[in-house]
């Protein structure tokens, strides 16, 4: 058997953003809200004489030791994270450290970073893992692997989850498939995985779980997938299945995940969702407007209301989270008010607002590249992106319309009076049911949240007001009332954060902001 090869995985450091939920794990005593799934799928595949050992930097930072100790640095990240890359290839460089980075940030700007890595793949490696591992031990690995094939995923080993300290999150996570059927025009989903979902069946998702339990998980569970009804067949029978595996357990766990609109118009899904112990669900709605859709290419989204579709959802047992964007073409100075409207009436209150970005490779990307219309050494995904390109409304008024908009969003009155309204809509069905937390999550979270926000916060009174509504009408629902409790607890990351945003982006020079010369850049 050959010798030992230490082998250093990293997740860098996650800067906040509204998908970071910072203020609210805090808030229970953890440091992330979901494991780094990609990197410790990876470690799966890792020869087992490979000594492994993983860090997420949310839970703790790399030490000098751990630098000393390893003969490979191991990378897996998203563009946001880009700058917490940077610093740590630079400090392995420092150290004499080999280092190899895949994951999405990889796939998209494999140029870049082959300048300060020593080692780049871009692309699903399943199918080319045990070469590059070898080449990788042997010291003979390519500088760069560019890999477009689509693997099968059935045969995707199990996720280390032993690697991971449990109790540095508020969820676990796990991916049933890859690939989206839809073509929308900004997402980089289908040029990373494809137009056609691939699936695992029941059998090896129920297999991850059991390890995942074994490991010593209680709690919700996200299921990963971008579009998880994409294959709605393949996703109807996993649900079935794990409505077996949940009763045979006694409903351990509860989960999410993400979805596409049209989700509202399968109600045998949704139930089938639902007695599997789904309990809410993502949605990509994007816009109000039906012109921002047709240009975006996303069709599905027009079939019928959209604040019908997401009622359907919350009546039939599934509570609502959303994805919206300005800053599209078709957007004129009303958007703002229309988005906001839009999501009051449909009572959203995690409504993750962003501006446009033309990310790489997407079709909106080569689109405006061709019309000349992007900026040059831009960049995306960070807390403070502004469109890398040339926008029809002034760029001035896009950053002033985004900033009044979550102003108006996440008042504390209007967040938690929107929670309220959603938790009056939402209908959870038998059998669906809390997670069995452990009960130090139980206690962090409910105390945690009385100190944060009942105590320590400016909007002590709309929340004890939400909270006291909360518990008059629905405190003999535990279902309702223990996740109504945590949509009343993330209002302080929702609230503070979009305080933090707004101040930030109105410190800025907005007049800095307008380029009126259109910019052509080279392919890439």
């Amino acid at each position: 058997m050959s010798k030992s090869f230490r082998v250093l995985l990293v997740w860098p450091k996650f800067p906040p953003s509204f998908w970071s939920w910072q203020a609210t794990v805090e808030a229970v005593g953890r440091k992330a809200t979901i494991p780094p799934l990609g990197l410790i799928t990876v470690a799966g595949m890792c020869p087992a004489h490979w000594d492994l050992r993983l860090i997420d930097e949310a839970d703790r930072p790399i030490s000098d030791k751990d630098l000393a100790w390893a003969d490979l640095v191991m990378i897996s990240s998203m563009e946001i994270q880009r700058d917490a890359v940077a610093a740590l290839l630079h400090r392995c460089r420092d150290a004499g450290k080999r280092t190899v980075i895949g994951g999405p940030y990889a796939a998209s700007h494999t140029p870049e970073l082959s300048k300060i890595c020593d080692h780049v793949v871009s692309g699903e490696v399943e199918e080319h893992f045990d070469d590059i591992a070898r080449a990788l031990e042997a010291g003979t690995a390519e500088p760069v692997y560019v890999f477009t094939d689509k693997p099968d995923v059935t045969k995707t080993p199990k996720p280390r989850y032993d690697l991971l300290n449990m109790k540095a999150y508020t969820a676990m996570s796990v991916q049933f498939s890859r690939g989206c059927p839809f073509q929308c025009e900004f997402c980089d989903i289908i040029v990373l995985y494809g137009r056609k979902p691939r699936t695992k069946p029941p059998e090896q998702l129920i297999g991850e779980l059991e390890s995942m339990q074994k490991a010593g998980w209680k709690g919700e569970i996200f299921l990963v997938d971008d579009n998880f009804i994409g294959n709605h067949v393949r996703a109807k029978e996993l649900c079935v299945a794990l409505k077996d595996w949940q009763e045979k357990k006694g409903y351990p766990v509860s989960f999410y995940t993400e979805a596409s609109v049209n989700l509202s118009q399968r109600a045998d899904l949704i139930q089938a969702m639902t007695e599997a112990n789904f309990q809410y669900v993502f949605l990509g709605i994007e816009t109000p407007s039906d012109e921002g859709l047709k240009e975006t290419h996303k069709f599905q989204n027009l079939k019928g209301s959209l604040v019908d579709s997401v009622h359907t959802l919350l009546q039939g047992g599934l509570w609502v989270m959303g994805g919206f964007i300005v800053g599209f073409d078709s957007d004129d100075d009303t958007i703002f008010r229309r988005q906001r409207e839009f999501i009051e009436q449909a009572a959203i209150p995690w409504a993750m607002v962003g501006m446009l970005q033309a990310l790489r490779h997407t079709a909106l990307h080569h689109r405006l590249q061709k019309e000349g219309r992007l900026y040059p050494d831009s960049t995306t995904g960070d807390n403070l992106s502004v469109p890398n390109f040339q926008t029809t409304l002034p760029r001035a008024t896009l950053v002033k319309g985004y900033c009044d908009l979550l102003e108006s969003l996440y008042s504390p009155q209007a967040y938690f009076k929107r929670a309220i309204r959603s938790l009056e809509l939402w209908g959870p069905r038998k059998p669906q049911q809390p997670a069995k937390l452990g009960w130090d999550l139980k206690i962090k979270g409910f105390l945690g949240g009385l100190y944060h926000l009942g105590i320590k916060s400016n909007y002590k009174l709309p929340f004890w007001k939400a909270l006291g509504t909360m518990v008059a009408r629905w405190w003999n629902q535990p279902t309702k009332l223990v996740h109504g409790y945590s949509v009343l607890l993330a209002g302080r990351h929702m609230i503070e954060y979009s305080e933090l945003l707004t101040s930030r982006y109105r410190a800025m020079d907005l007049s800095l902001l307008e380029d009126p010369v259109p910019v052509t850049v080279s392919a890439g």
